[in-house]
């Protein structure tokens, strides 16, 4: 087994706007193992959806993969014939999208859908689809007399496990989770982080992406923290949490909040940079109280401790 399910090299993704060239995702780099759980975190803008949608080769114009290598299992992803990937995409990664209202049908029974995959994938008849699809909507908590139903007649959270059905209806290795508990309660919220833990139980490596550290260090193996188009810390959750190494990653620890104790919820001034046009040196620095003339100038590179990793000039500042 190859120590790596998953490794993004040097993956560089650009938007062509009317009004500039952003550069969404900027050389970055990170590895997944299998049977893993590691969940990206960041603001809204920071490239982390794009980053994953790059793996599922959904970026369309104006937006564009320019640079890198995306190897999944032993296999360039980028360079996969369209036939081949066809075959990847659905069986060996599933896609959980942010928006289950979105990704789903609203003419189609929820149950068509899913039987889609095993009827597209395994070749399966219709009927022999449908049972599949009803076993799969079980294992997700869905019982089987809402098989006839459209999405609209189902609840936020139970759209939510339809979609996970779908990605996962064929055991894939990888699972995208594009922010699936975004606009759900805290209840519901919990039943899908259960559910995505089952499966990784089961083998399945998570790749969750999220705005929420503190959701992230919840269940996560790892963590990395994208800033502006670039990775800059990047570890073990426990580490991640209990030792930030990046000013940008200690920030976004301080605004959560803490039921049981005297925390101050603190907020990171400023806002993030425009990716058209981005600051020099580090992109955190206009935003930085620990900012020096280094910061401003030099753009730093990932440097690892261990297995803690983090870009940035004044890593030892606490």
């Amino acid at each position: 087994m190859p120590r790596y399910l998953l490794e993004i090299k040097d993956l560089v993704v650009k938007y062509y706007a009317l009004s500039g060239i952003v550069r969404a995702v900027d050389h970055v780099s990170l590895a997944v193992k299998p049977g893993e759980w590691i969940s990206v975190v960041g603001e809204s803008g920071c490239g982390k959806s794009t980053m994953a949608y790059s793996i599922a080769r959904l970026i369309s114009p104006p937006g564009k993969i320019v640079d890198g290598k995306i190897v999944f299992d032993g296999r360039d992803l980028l360079r996969t014939s369209p036939k081949e990937f066809r075959k990847i995409l659905g069986r060996e990664i599933g896609v959980v999208f942010q928006d289950p209202m979105t990704s789903l049908d609203p003419l189609r029974r929820i149950g068509d859908q899913i039987a889609e995959v095993y009827m597209t994938h395994l070749g399966m008849k219709k009927k022999e689809a449908i049972e599949k699809a009803i076993e799969v909507l079980e294992r997700v908590g869905i019982p089987r007399d809402k098989i006839s139903a459209y999405p609209h007649q189902m609840s936020g959270g139970q759209r939510q496990r339809v979609a996970i059905a779908i990605a996962v209806a064929l055991r894939p290795k990888l699972l995208i989770a594009d922010e699936p508990t975004t606009a759900l309660d805290v209840i519901v919220q919990d039943t899908i982080m259960d559910l995505l833990q089952s499966f990784k139980k089961e083998g399945t490596s998570i790749l969750f992406i999220t705005h929420d550290l503190a959701l992230a260090a919840e269940r996560s193996d790892r963590i990395a923290v994208m800033y502006a188009g670039k990775l800059v810390e990047e570890g073990p959750a426990e580490k991640i949490v209990e030792n930030p190494l990046h000013p940008y990653t200690q920030g976004l620890l301080k605004s959560v909040p803490d039921l049981w104790g005297p925390k101050k919820i603190e907020s990171i001034p400023g806002y993030p940079p425009d990716l058209r046009s981005p600051p020099p040196g580090c992109r955190f620095h206009p935003r930085c109280r620990y900012a020096g003339e280094s910061c401003r100038r030099e753009e730093p590179v990932l440097r690892c401790f261990g297995e803690h990793c983090v870009a940035c000039h004044r890593a030892w500042v606490k």
